[in-house]
């Protein structure tokens, strides 16, 4: 188990008992599996380390997970991950956490399994999870931190932060929330007048009331400031009260002053390891400093209270002690402290010495920067070739490799995906001289912030500017063709992304290229070609995801859930969590369309909390858009609104056809189940007039959203526009026999309401498995043949419409069922039976039914064990069982 202790301030614990109660209070109900974060918040040294560390023997936990934050390392990929997992015992480790995780790996995989790992530290006791400086928490760790708080459910785990005031504002913390509670936030203030006195005591200062209240008004109550005062002013100062206390100072210069009082040999000692950082190995210290007596040193540098031992390592009580002492520095010695640094460590670490030691151009320092930002690039660690560029920019004394380096810096953030630091550098970038990079860049930020017109403009110049350099032609190329796609021309991406493939793109660029080429083939008609691209991605998860889609275009979705559940249930090994999203997304659809709308709610539920820590821009849209099918079916008004306005506004933000598609669809479906037809009809207008929308959806061949016309029509009284349309759908769903061909049918016989074009319409459903037009199909026969006077049969095709629309909890159209019960003099079925499981629940049950174990179940689902278990045992409870092998043969599906 690992403690806090040694890792802290240095300073005394006084004072903090509320905050220590509030603490104590939250780690009792991890205990009783109600998990919470807390975020403890504060200015610079006013007591956050200290309390934490106090927290950690405040009670029996059954693991401590510490890690802490420092400025310099917010570039290094997983570096707090890393501390977290560094004492995890070996049992309760995956393939991922035996080390640091490598910088390529996805964070929401890491996440995935610091989750599992969480679950296997559980016990009667609470896992204590603390990050301290979380404001310096590095993006990968970060999001895969927020991936496993959110998926806290009924654990024993605590997590608590010390974050620096002032609030950095939106931050990973306020994504990583148990539940739907935001976090708790406790803000220490300064200690009060009898905490300064009892401070005073355990620094043998004794302080009178009249001291302490002076010494309070002075300094706010910062214990960091206050204590450093103590120790420096002689006691006859700080009791008489009747002259004034020394001027306030800053921080800076208390810590300098104490700096100025060491022994050259300790100063020397203490300058050393402010170059190297928060904590470094006390030999590198000795080296690099030169000391003769080490031991001396150290020793009054640990009694001034500006070093802290750490086993081998020396350390830094505070962060601002360091950046103090460094800061200090005058430049010559500075820099001589990196270069012998330089010496003493490797890697990254031995490239930034070298970089800070650097003065002025430096042509061989910024080559070998840009070789290792190669190696980055081959690696996939973006955000470390972005870094290296950049700095091998700052060092380039000659301007044409000063700007091809910047250029190729912006390009390694894009492909990382981290497009507001990009956004930041888009002046420094637009400033250089005209090249073929320089337009590509421009041109791909353009795209990602919807200048689409000013992005076709630069890619075009790119292009243009290329020349015969194959690799630069095939980039510009590739994102010319995305850009073609989002703007509808679907032949000019088509075209253009075959160029790219065969220019032969770097490896960055090859999956744009082979993405944008098979979907805009489907999308310009030429399904062939396309089908022939989609096999010549192989057997990779997202091209097995890409083509349940394409199944779930052509009406197929028995297939297209098939295909897509495989994907989920495999875990998709080597897929991208973006791909996952989309995947999941896809998969809600195509469960809802076949009658499973409680595995879709399930699947879209997932989807949305995956596409939320993944970021993803383009998914958020259509995940919004497909989980609101189900919400819009059963009637949960909210949550379907919500869903639609999100799908709506992420069409805003980047608009392209696809996006106006899969959104207006979602409207439409939300006013179908209100049963408002000018709803309907004005949520799809708008589309039907915009063949830039239509048509590529009409050549993919994606037929839901004209049968939802069709029936907006007719509901809006325009028959015969209906008629119209219900003509030119029918030949599209010829030899189609999946959703919209029931719709087509059921349609059709509601306009013509003869009973030969119900018989048929039956006929139609029953080849299907789409169970909401068949049970609204039913429902309309039923009125057809009461209002016939065949009472009989009408009643009976209302009550199995009802029993249908019933198990699908589809909660709208099962009322406007029970008006047809009630207008034929019968009453509908009383509602009953087994108390119905929520998405989550029944998303555990039929893992668990498969044969799961817990684990298993709560890697799938990303959850932990022990929230399985707490599911579990409801589902039980609702289900009257009490074994898996009852869950797995009793009639819950």
């Amino acid at each position: 188990m690992t403690r806090l202790d040694g890792v802290g301030s240095g300073e005394p614990f006084v004072g903090r008992t509320g905050e220590l109660a509030t603490l104590t209070g939250e780690l009792d109900r991890a205990r009783a599996g109600d998990p919470s974060v807390v975020v403890v918040s504060g200015a610079a040294g006013i007591g956050k380390t200290t309390l934490l560390r106090r927290l950690s023997t405040a009670g029996p936990v059954a693991a401590v997970l510490h890690a802490t934050g420092a400025p310099e390392e917010v570039a290094l990929p997983f570096g707090i991950v890393g501390q977290l997992v560094a004492d995890l015992p070996d049992d309760a480790r995956g393939p991922l956490l035996t080390t640091a995780p490598p910088a390529t790996t996805d964070p929401l995989a890491v996440g995935a399994q610091l989750l599992a790992a969480l679950g296997e530290l559980q016990a009667t006791d609470p896992v204590l999870f603390v990050v301290d400086d979380a404001q310096w928490t590095d993006d990968a760790s970060a999001r895969a931190l927020a991936f496993t708080v959110r998926r806290l459910r009924r654990d024993h785990v605590l997590v608590v932060l010390g974050v620096r005031d002032p609030d950095p504002g939106p931050a990973w913390w306020e994504r990583g929330t148990v539940g739907a509670q935001p976090p708790r936030r406790i803000t220490l203030a300064g200690l009060d007048s009898d905490d300064l006195v009892e401070l005073g005591r355990t620094l043998d200062r004794e302080l009178t009331p009249a001291a302490a209240d002076r010494l309070r008004e002075h300094t706010d109550g910062h214990p960091l400031h206050a204590a450093a005062l103590l120790r420096e002013l002689p006691a006859d100062v700080l009791l008489d009260t009747s002259t004034a206390l020394p001027a306030p100072r800053s921080f800076a210069t208390l810590v300098l002053v104490r700096v100025a009082a060491l022994a050259p040999a300790t100063r020397e000692l203490v300058l050393a390891a402010a170059v190297l950082g928060d904590h470094c190995p006390l030999a590198d210290a000795v080296t690099a400093s030169g000391v003769d007596d080490p031991v001396a040193a150290l020793d009054e540098a640990v009694r001034a209270g500006l070093l802290v031992e750490a086993g081998r390592d020396v350390a830094f009580p505070h962060q601002l002690v360091r950046a103090a002492v460094y800061g200090d520095l005058p430049p010559a010695r500075r820099h001589a402290l990196h270069r012998a640094a330089a010496e003493l460590v490797d890697g990254t670490a031995a490239t930034a010495h070298r970089v800070a030691a650097a003065v002025g151009a430096d042509a061989e320092l910024a080559a070998e920067l840009e070789a290792q930002a190669r190696d980055d690039t081959a690696a996939r660690r973006w955000r470390a070739a972005a870094d290296h560029l950049l700095s091998a920019a700052d060092l380039s004394p000659d301007p044409a490799a000063r700007a091809a380096r910047l250029v190729g810096g912006v390009d390694a953030m894009l492909a990382g995906g981290d497009l507001g630091r990009a956004l930041r550098s888009e002046p420094d970038v637009r400033a250089l001289p005209p090249s073929a990079a320089r337009s590509r860049v421009v041109g791909r930020l353009e795209a990602m912030t919807g200048r689409f017109h000013d992005a076709r403009v630069s890619l075009a110049d790119a292009l243009d500017a290329a020349g015969d350099d194959d690799t630069r032609r095939a980039a510009a190329a590739a994102h010319l063709s995305l850009l073609s796609l989002i703007e509808g021309d679907t032949d000019a991406a088509a075209e253009l992304a075959g160029r790219a493939l065969a220019w032969g793109p770097a490896a960055e660029d090859e999956p744009t290229a082979r993405f944008v080429r098979t979907v805009a083939l489907y999308a310009s008609g030429d399904h062939a070609a396309a089908d022939a691209e989609l096999a010549r991605n192989g057997d990779t998860a997202e091209g097995a995801a890409l083509r349940g889609v394409v199944a779930l275009w052509r009406e197929d979705a028995g297939t297209a859930a098939d295909a897509l559940a495989a994907i989920v249930r495999d875990d998709a090994t080597g897929m991208s969590m973006q791909a996952r999203v989309l995947a999941l997304a896809h998969l809600s659809e195509a469960t809802y369309r076949i009658g499973d709308w409680d595995g879709s709610a399930a699947h879209g539920m997932l989807a949305l909390s995956l596409a939320r820590d993944a970021g993803v821009l383009l998914g958020a849209g259509i995940t919004n858009a497909l989980s609101s099918y189900v919400a819009s079916g059963r009637g949960e008004w909210d949550v379907a609104r919500t869903r639609v306005d999100t799908a709506l506004g992420a069409t805003r933000l980047l608009p392209w056809w696809g996006g106006y598609a899969y959104s207006s669809t979602a409207a439409a479906v939300l006013a179908q189940a209100r049963g408002d037809a000018a709803a309907m009809h004005a949520a799809l207008a708008p589309r039907v007039a915009d063949a830039a929308v239509t048509g590529p959806g009409d050549r993919v061949g994606v037929l839901p959203w004209r049968a939802l016309l069709v029936e907006a029509l007719i509901g809006t009284g325009d028959r015969r526009a209906a008629a119209a349309e219900l003509d030119s759908l029918t030949a599209r769903v010829a030899d189609r026999p999946g959703w919209t061909a029931v719709e087509v049918a059921r349609l059709r016989a509601e306009l013509t309401d003869r009973r030969s074009d119900y018989e048929r319409a039956l006929d139609v459903a029953r080849g299907s498995r789409a169970e909401l037009p068949r049970a609204r199909l039913e429902t309309a026969f039923g009125r057809h043949l009461i209002a016939a006077g065949e009472r009989r049969p009408g009643v009976d095709l209302l009550r199995t419409a009802h029993e249908r629309l019933t198990r699908l909890g589809a909660t709208p159209f099962a009322a406007r069922s029970d008006d047809e019960l009630r207008g034929a003099g019968l009453h509908p079925p009383a509602a009953g039976g087994p108390l119905s499981l929520t998405p989550q629940e029944l998303a555990v049950a039929r893992l668990v039914a498969q044969g799961r174990t817990n684990r298993e179940v709560g890697a799938t689902l990303f959850v932990t064990g022990r929230t399985v278990a707490f599911h579990l045992s409801n589902i039980y409870a609702k289900l009257g069982i009490s074994s898996r092998r009852e869950l797995a043969s009793c009639e819950w599906q």
